[in-house]
C-alpha cells in the first residue's frame, strides 16, 4: 500500500519528501566522514610519533658509535705503527737472508655464467677476463677454498679448469707437513661424489683412526697462496713403486653449485 501510495503523491509531494529525507540523513553523511578524517589524522600523528622515536634511537646509535670509534682512535693508532714495524722488521729479515717477498694476490670477484660438467671435463666459465688483468693459471677460489684455475681467457669471459678435472694438476700439502705431495682430478663418481687423488705421499703419513688427513693448497706451485682447502682423504694405499702411497680425495659438493668465484691475480 505504500507504494501505490507513493506512486499516487504528486511530483511537488515526491520532491519535498525526499529532500527532508536527504536532510535528515546529511548529518549522519557527514558526521561518518569526519570521524574517517579524525582516525586519518590520529593514525598518522601516531605513525609519525613512532617515526620520530625511530629516528631518535637511529641517532643515538650512530653518537654512540661515533664516540665509541673516537675513543677507539690511539689504540688503533698504536695498532698501525705496531704492523708497520712488523713489515720493517720483515722486510729486513728477506733481505738479510736473501729471501724472495713473500707473494700477494689481489682478489676479484666473477660470476659463473656456464658450467661444463661431463664425463670427461669438468669447466666453469665466469663474466671477467683478461678487460680485468687476469691470464691463464690465475688461482680460482671459493669459500671452501680452492675452486680450479684459469685455463683459457677472452675479453670479458674465462674457462676455469675445475680441479675435478682429469688434467688438473696442482703442488699440495697434507696439513701441518710440510712436505710437497701432487694432486690431480679425479672426476665425479656415479654418486656425483667430486673427486681427485694424492700422491707422492711418504710412507710415514697415517691417518687417525676414525679421522682423515685435509689436503691444502701450496705455494710452490705459484698459483695459489698456501692454505687453502682442497678436500680430505680417508684411506692411503701403497702407489705400484712401492715408495710412495696414494689416496682418493673426496672433495667439496658445491663445487656443482657454486654461482661467485674469487679469482686471485698476482
Amino acid at each position: 500500500m505504500a507504494v501505490i501510495g507513493w506512486f499516487l503523491l504528486p511530483l511537488s509531494s515526491k520532491i519535498a519528501l525526499k529532500s527532508s529525507f536527504d536532510e535528515f540523513h546529511a548529518p549522519i553523511w557527514n558526521a561518518s566522514v569526519k570521524i574517517r578524517d579524525l582516525s586519518h589524522y590520529w593514525g598518522h600523528l601516531s605513525d609519525s610519533k613512532n617515526t620520530l622515536i625511530e629516528k631518535g634511537r637511529d641517532h643515538a646509535r650512530i653518537l654512540s658509535d661515533a664516540r665509541l670509534q673516537i675513543s677507539r682512535k690511539e689504540d688503533l693508532k698504536n695498532e698501525l705503527e705496531k704492523i708497520r714495524n712488523l713489515k720493517n722488521e720483515l722486510e729486513m729479515l728477506e733481505k738479510s737472508l736473501n729471501l724472495s717477498p713473500a707473494q700477494t694476490f689481489s682478489p676479484l670477484l666473477a660470476r659463473v655464467t656456464l658450467r661444463s660438467l661431463s664425463g670427461w671435463s669438468q669447466n666453469l666459465i665466469i663474466n671477467k677476463g683478461s678487460d680485468f688483468n687476469l691470464s691463464a693459471g690465475n688461482a680460482a677460489i671459493f669459500s671452501e677454498g680452492v675452486v680450479g684455475k684459469l685455463e683459457k681467457v677472452n675479453g670479458n669471459s674465462s674457462k676455469i679448469q675445475l680441479l675435478t678435472n682429469s688434467s688438473f694438476r696442482v703442488v699440495a700439502h697434507i696439513k701441518g707437513d710440510d712436505r710437497p705431495i701432487t694432486y690431480r682430478g679425479g672426476g665425479v663418481s656415479f654418486g656425483t661424489r667430486n673427486l681427485g687423488f694424492i700422491t707422492d705421499v711418504p710412507q710415514d703419513v697415517r691417518i687417525p683412526s676414525g679421522g682423515s688427513l685435509e689436503i691444502i693448497s701450496s705455494s710452490l706451485g705459484g698459483s695459489f697462496p698456501k692454505g687453502l682447502k682442497i678436500g680430505n682423504a680417508y684411506k692411503l694405499e701403497p702407489s705400484t713403486d712401492g715408495i710412495f702411497q696414494t689416496a682418493e680425495v673426496i672433495l667439496s659438493n658445491k663445487l656443482n653449485v657454486i654461482e661467485e668465484i674469487t679469482i686471485l691475480r698476482k
